[in-house]
């Protein structure tokens, strides 16, 4: 499908109330962007237990991922592995009306494996090298929303985009292939479905009563892993540094389901329009890492993250269904759909840079850390090799919609003999230069325990969210004309570890 057509389809996919407010035509991809950029906690349940705090300390599998220096503290290797279960309660309110919806599911947070080496000649410098996937991002998620709209239809938004293209309905039916019943463009399917006639110099709805009765589902799975490749060196126990190389992969789906009924209806009894949306992509990145001893008891880490360049690949299909009232028309299809479409673009995601101080409490009882994260949103890009006016149009509306922030995140660690009690905070500033009467900023608060002995080690944590977001099904020109629902997340992430020293 030529991006044209694609921008014009993803008009109303995964869109946020601030989104008329950008100017960019069609889809903005800088929504993409930063969904594929907002890591929370992950990794072991010793790291997440702590909030994530864990830039300067070292001797955790996390480290391969948040700062390859404390890799430097190995002095044994490791195996082990972190299974993870999501839990997730979400209350929508839509043009007056609420609902709410519960979810779960379940992945691989973290598997590692550290090789730890021997001495190196007289200035007993010791490294060890680790292998490790964490699961940054989990995509899981899913809404619903429902109301009665005086004001406008989702055929609107179809009548803007086919105004929009000035096409005729020659052109239209051109378009459309009627042994299938499939559609070329998405202009083409919203004509042939009826939902759509024209009218002057544009066009207009077929079906103009209200109230309409609105509702719909949001479905989102996947997951953004990262495969890292790490060597942290101790320098005479007193400086330790690290490199890693991240490889990731990029697995999103979404399903958009909005049906409309027409009590009043003349034409319709009612339809649904269902769209479906599956993005893949590869990348890479760079991670270079320091911790230092100032004391014997306090430590200073450092570590920055170079922004990833994803290669990526979306696949996007639409189909509408139609329940039409008696006598009204004749069609050979109840259902219309559009030929699937795919997109090729680049994405680079946020710079990221962690400051953090550890400190070893009094007779080893325990550590606390404390750390600021740096995350460069508004530097994330959006490219498409085949247009330099698209790349720019949707890079300005990053630059006008996003802004960089400085994340806050501190853990403490409490040892009674082999057992170990955990607890941290992650606060994650509000990424959005306009509010909008929202506020996005999160904090996730989280909690563990765990038990260590010789050979044998196994950890359990838990992390709690709540978060608000804001959805529109569709956009049109007037804002006014349309509503947003918006909706309040509560997400829960139990996380286990289990590993073994050899």
């Amino acid at each position: 499908m030529k991006k044209s057509l694609v921008i014009a389809v993803l008009a109303f996919i995964i869109s946020f109330t601030l989104k008329a407010q950008v100017d960019v035509s069609g889809h903005f991809y800088g929504e993409d962007a930063f969904k594929f950029s907002q890591y929370k906690n992950y990794g072991t349940a010793r790291t997440s237990g702590m909030g994530g705090a864990f830039t300067a300390l070292g001797g955790d599998a996390s480290n391969t991922f948040v700062n390859p220096a404390g890799l430097g503290f190995y002095n044994r290797s490791e195996f082990s592995i972190s299974p993870s279960f999501n839990s997730s309660s979400t209350t929508t309110n839509y043009l007056g009306q609420s609902a709410i919806r519960n979810s779960s599911n379940s992945s691989i947070g973290n598997v590692s494996v550290i090789f730890n080496g021997k001495s190196r000649g007289q200035s007993k410098m010791k490294s060890s090298f680790g292998i490790s996937y964490n699961n940054l991002v989990n995509f899981h998620n899913e809404f619903d929303y429902q109301g009665d709209n005086n004001a406008s239809s989702i055929q609107d938004y179809f009548a803007e985009q086919a105004t929009f293209r000035g096409a005729n309905s020659s052109t239209l039916d051109s378009e459309f292939d009627p042994v299938t019943g499939i559609a070329d463009t998405p202009e083409a399917m919203y004509y042939q479905a009826y939902m759509i006639d024209p009218y002057e110099n544009g066009y207009v709805v077929v079906e103009p009563s209200f109230p309409v009765s609105q509702s719909g589902r949001v479905s989102e799975q996947g997951n953004l892993g990262q495969l890292n490749l790490s060597y942290g060196a101790n320098i005479q126990d007193k400086t330790y540094l690290g490199v890693s190389v991240g490889l990731q992969s990029l697995n999103y789906n979404s399903i958009n389901r909005h049906d409309e009924s027409f009590p009043n209806g003349e034409v319709f009894n009612a339809f649904a329009n269902q769209d479906e949306l599956v993005v893949r992509g590869t990348g890479v990145n760079l991670s270079i890492g320091m911790i230092y001893r100032i004391t014997d008891d306090v430590r200073f880490g450092l570590n920055v993250t170079t922004p990833t360049a994803l290669r990526t690949r979306e696949t996007f299909y639409s189909a509408i269904n139609i329940d039409q009232k008696p006598n009204t028309f004749q069609t050979d299809f109840q259902t219309i759909e559009v030929v699937p479409g795919e997109f090729d673009y680049r994405i680079t995601t946020p710079l990221r840079a962690n400051a953090g101080l550890g400190y070893v409490l009094p007779g080893k009882i325990g550590v606390i850390s404390a750390e600021a994260e740096y995350v460069g949103y508004g530097g994330m890009n959006v490219n498409d090799k085949q247009s330099q006016a698209w790349s720019s149009e949707q890079n300005r509306g990053i630059e006008d919609y996003y802004k960089d922030v400085i994340n806050l995140k501190g853990g403490a660690e409490f040892r009674f003999g082999k057992a170990r009690v955990r607890g941290g905070v992650n606060y994650l500033a509000d990424p959005y230069v306009s509010d909008n009467g929202l506020n996005r900023s999160s904090l996730i608060l989280s909690g563990g325990a765990g038990f260590r002995s010789a050979r044998f080690f196994a950890d359990a944590s838990y992390s709690a969210n709540s978060f608000d977001t804001a959805y529109s099904p569709y956009v049109l020109s007037v804002p006014e004309n349309f509503d947003t629902a918006v909706t309040t997340n509560r997400s829960g992430i139990l996380t286990f570890t289990v590993g073994t020293f050899f």
